[in-house]
């Protein structure tokens, strides 16, 4: 079989499964882990929840385990192109051979009915345990209390800003959602930068130890001077992280391979056909107000720029849409391949509704909105509203 057929193969498994069959206990995947001889417990173990900022940090921490030698399993969701982008080895993807076989191992037995997430879960816990990591840097997925990571018990749990998203799941206010997820912190944990309600709420509800961001930790983070920083409130909660981690576990950490880290899709930027591509899988609002930020800090605003849209409709994209559409000349709402998309033209309705002033595009795909944009007058082109809409960006640009 080759490399294409496998692919096929593994992704057809992963397609059968429910990917919404929400579980508010964690029984099911809990007894499926102890049917396996809980592999999650083989390793140790580093959560990261929170809103925005998870996948950064996820990266920040492997980088700085690998670079110091150690033995580093990272598991992240979502993908952006391709699904074994989520279970990494030292930084190094998972071949799809390799992940076919323990995903045929888990749907031989899979009686629990594992929901997508879940059944990638676990197929990284297998993994790991038998790389024999040092240490699993593991990315919560959409929640924390229930969310089919905290089945681990980990040594440190990292929590980044909290804001609203997935208040249908989570909770309507940002002190129901921070309470939440700051139930994946067992052992020690470690906070971001946060509105003070969002800290009360974890002082109040956590009975462990908890280390908070600082002014000093945001200076560190600042004199650092990481290269792809988009976000230095991601770098000062990890700078923190590492100086907890070699305290309290005897680890020999450093911060030097932050200088260099990179998590695509976030803030990416490209220069393609003498044009300046930025892409940002910015989808909730406190993304899309980052992402204002730094297009304004880049001076994107103040010259010719379109940008391709599109969200899920799921999410609050119209009041995201609101906070940047003055910042462009162009908006070309465009189709992904998501069946939550949200309909182009439903997002043309939108613009026309509050008198968009600048020109207004609609295309099938991002693939089509590229071939049109590389070509024009524009000289930044800001692909942004969801991380779909990124991926099958990025994959386009593979593919040329």
């Amino acid at each position: 079989m080759n490399e294409v057929e496998t692919y096929r193969e593994f992704n057809s498994i992963l397609n059968s499964l429910n990917p919404y069959s929400m579980d508010l206990t964690l029984d099911r995947i809990k007894d499926f882990c102890s049917k396996i001889g809980n592999p999650q417990n083989s390793f140790r173990s580093i959560l990261v929840g929170g809103t925005n900022g998870k996948g950064s940090v996820c990266q920040y921490l492997t980088d700085c385990f690998v670079s110091s030698g150690y033995a580093c399993g990272t598991y992240t969701s979502p993908h952006l192109i391709l699904p074994n982008e989520r279970i990494k080895i030292n930084n190094k993807p998972v071949d799809f051979s390799m992940l076919l076989d323990y995903a045929k191992f888990i749907q031989g037995i899979n009686f629990e009915g594992l929901t997508y997430f879940e059944f990638l879960t676990v197929l990284a816990f297998l993994v790991f345990k038998d790389f024999k990591v040092d240490v699993a840097v593991l990315e919560v997925g959409m929640g924390g209390e229930f969310d089919a990571t905290n089945v681990v018990n980990p040594i440190l749990s990292v929590l980044t800003s909290i804001s609203l998203d997935h208040e249908e799941h989570l909770g309507r206010t940002v002190e129901e959602i921070a309470l939440t997820k700051s139930k994946i912190i067992k052992k020690l944990g470690i906070v971001s930068k946060n509105a003070d309600k969002v800290v009360d709420v974890i002082k109040r509800n956590v009975k462990t130890s908890v280390y908070f961001v600082d002014d000093e930790y945001l200076k560190k983070a600042k004199d650092l001077n990481a290269k792809n920083a988009v976000n230095l409130d991601n770098v000062a909660v990890t700078l923190l992280a590492i100086d907890v981690l070699n305290e309290k576990y005897g680890f020999k950490l450093n911060y030097g391979a932050l200088r260099k880290s990179f998590w695509p899709g976030r803030f990416e930027v490209l220069s393609v056909n003498n044009k300046t591509v930025i892409l940002d899988g910015a989808h909730n609002m406190a993304g899309i107000a980052n992402l204002k930020r730094l297009l304004e800090s880049s001076g994107v605003f103040n010259d010719s720029s379109a940008l391709v849209f599109s969200s899920l409709t799921t999410k609050r994209w119209k009041e995201g849409l609101k906070q940047v559409l003055d910042g462009f000349e162009c908006i070309c709402p465009v189709g992904i391949k998501n069946k939550l998309g949200v309909d182009p033209y439903e997002i043309k309705d939108f613009l026309e509704g509050k008198k968009f002033n600048g020109e207004i595009r609609v295309f099938k795909s991002v693939s089509e909105a590229l071939n049109q944009l590389l070509t024009s007058k524009f000289k930044n082109i800001v692909i942004a509203g969801s991380l779909y809409l990124v991926g099958e960006a990025l994959a386009c640009f593979l593919v040329e």
